[in-house]
């Protein structure tokens, strides 16, 4: 008995994983569809690893954290407030600009911010409900 009709079985069986494989990054969001993104992102330090910042849904049920969480919202018509851990704790709202500018990316600007800081990127890593990680890139 020879092992052909196996493998002919093999690549369509392999064409129907990878099909049914659903990759939670960039791809799956365009230019364009970064608006799905909008609302407020919490950061999670112990998921955050170098360069990879790991974002929750303010909804998410967090552990404690003294002072709070910094992180982002992402309003529409391009309005973007970053939250900064505050001297004393709490929290510090600094409201700016998003715009999309490529596959994946958001420029940040926050024009109030003393001292000016520069523009920056956030480049979408990865993307699964409720679960945002990007990077940071200066622009």
């Amino acid at each position: 008995m020879t092992p052909l009709p196996a493998l002919r079985l093999l690549g369509p069986c392999l064409l129907l994983l990878a099909a049914c494989h659903s990759d939670p990054h960039v791809a799956e969001l365009p230019k364009g569809q970064l608006a799905a993104l909008r609302g407020t992102w919490l950061l999670v330090p112990e998921a955050s690893r170098a360069d990879t910042l790991t974002y929750r849904r303010n909804t998410y049920r967090f552990r404690y954290r003294p002072g709070g969480r910094p992180g982002f919202r992402l309003g529409p018509a391009g309005r973007f407030i970053r939250y900064d851990l505050a001297p004393g704790g709490g929290l510090l709202a600094q409201e700016g600009a998003w715009t999309e500018t490529g596959n994946g990316r958001l420029h940040i600007h926050l024009p109030e911010v003393e001292p000016a800081e520069p523009d920056y990127e956030l480049e979408l890593l990865a993307h699964q409900k409720g679960l945002l990680k990007l990077r940071r890139t200066p622009r």
